[in-house]
């Protein structure tokens, strides 16, 4: 592993500092916010290190107290000064369309937020289960959008000025039961019309055919996402999901991989909320039936149950990202996402 991966390892693990000089070329003296604010996951400042390698780094104050990172400017650049050398990066900007209303006086932000490549489109606000590790249900009432609303938005997404998305991720919460024509509604009147690959993160429903039904439809890719392996402690930390089976899931992902095929079919596991063991039990799972395992640094979020569970150390994830890569290679499968500026916040590399 090189330098430029192990800061990034360590910018997951213990996230950084923020200099003034640099907060105030950032935030333009004060105007702009340096980061979106969205789940903890993607709520840090991404940034593009050298060899095209991406990072969400953590910045909030309760998580980066300690860190030994400080992003500064200097002299028209912007520095990362970490314990084993200084490093030029490049702040990822925030799109244009995150700081304007759509034709009824609402945000779009309400909609959709642009990460690095990526628009994710957010049908439902809240969500339907409450995951001890997730704040969407601690901090939002669940309520659906106006599908009209969601396809504006991923339109203006699109054709952002600073950050044009070249791809999109209908994700968000949960939907109730009652809730799930309308999420088929919403699929349908995005893919209709956009013109780039569409993806959805769901949890699957009881009858496999909505696998072959999110094909027909002409979604690019899906994602069921397992999260956590341990049965003892998903049933304890995710009841709602844990209820949904983990068999299910992974009846449903052999379906998804049948239908869509490699590598469309992803699936993301948290990282440091069980043992390394189980984890890398879940990577050879879903690698061996062909579908792409995504690692993700689980963060503590002040608004959930687990806020005050510790993050990874990076000992931990490098010593995880090492072990998944080489099971990934044995099955001929790479760790996700594919897209390289999507991997700001999991434990992948170009």
């Amino acid at each position: 592993m090189n330098a430029i991966q192990e800061l990034k390892i360590l910018l997951f693990a213990e996230g950084m500092k923020v200099s003034e000089s640099a907060m105030s070329h950032l935030t333009d003296r004060g105007k702009r916010p340096p980061a979106l604010r969205d789940y903890v996951s993607t709520s840090g400042i991404i940034l593009q290190l050298e060899g095209d390698i991406y990072v969400n780094a953590p910045t909030f104050e309760e998580f980066c107290k300690n860190s030994k990172i400080t992003l500064d400017y200097e002299g028209k650049r912007y520095l990362l000064r970490a314990p084993h050398g200084d490093f030029i990066v490049k702040p990822v900007p925030i799109a244009k369309y995150f700081f304007q209303k759509n034709s009824e006086g609402i945000p779009y932000k309400a909609y959709a937020i642009t990460h690095t490549d990526r628009a994710r489109l957010m049908p439902i606000a809240g969500c339907a289960f409450s995951c001890k590790f997730c704040d969407s249900s601690y901090t939002t009432r669940y309520a659906t959008k106006p599908v009209k609303h969601l396809v504006e938005a991923a339109l203006v997404a699109l054709k952002d000025d600073i950050l044009p998305a070249r791809h999109i991720l209908i994700s968000g919460g949960t939907p109730r039961q009652e809730d799930y024509p309308y999420l088929d509604e919403v699929c349908r009147a995005v893919i209709s019309e956009v013109e780039v690959p569409v993806d959805i993160m769901v949890v699957p429903r009881k009858s496999l055919d909505y696998v072959d039904f999110l094909y027909e439809i002409g979604l690019d890719g899906v994602y069921f996402n397992i999260e956590i392996f341990n049965d003892a402690i998903a049933a304890e930390v995710m009841p709602q999901k844990f209820a949904v089976g983990k068999e299910h899931y992974f009846s449903a992902l052999k379906r998804a991989v049948q239908v869509f095929g490699t590598p469309k079919v992803k699936s993301i596991l948290l990282v440091g909320l069980e043992p390394m063991s189980d984890t890398l039990a879940g990577v050879k799972s879903l690698a061996e039936i062909g579908v792409t395992p995504i690692l993700s640094p689980f963060r503590p979020s002040p608004a959930t149950p687990m806020s005050d569970a510790p993050p990874p150390n990076a000992k931990f994830l490098k010593e995880m990202y090492e072990e998944s890569k080489d099971i990934c290679n044995s099955y001929g499968i790479k760790l996700g996402p594919e897209c390289v500026p999507c991997q700001h916040n999991t434990l992948a590399f170009p």
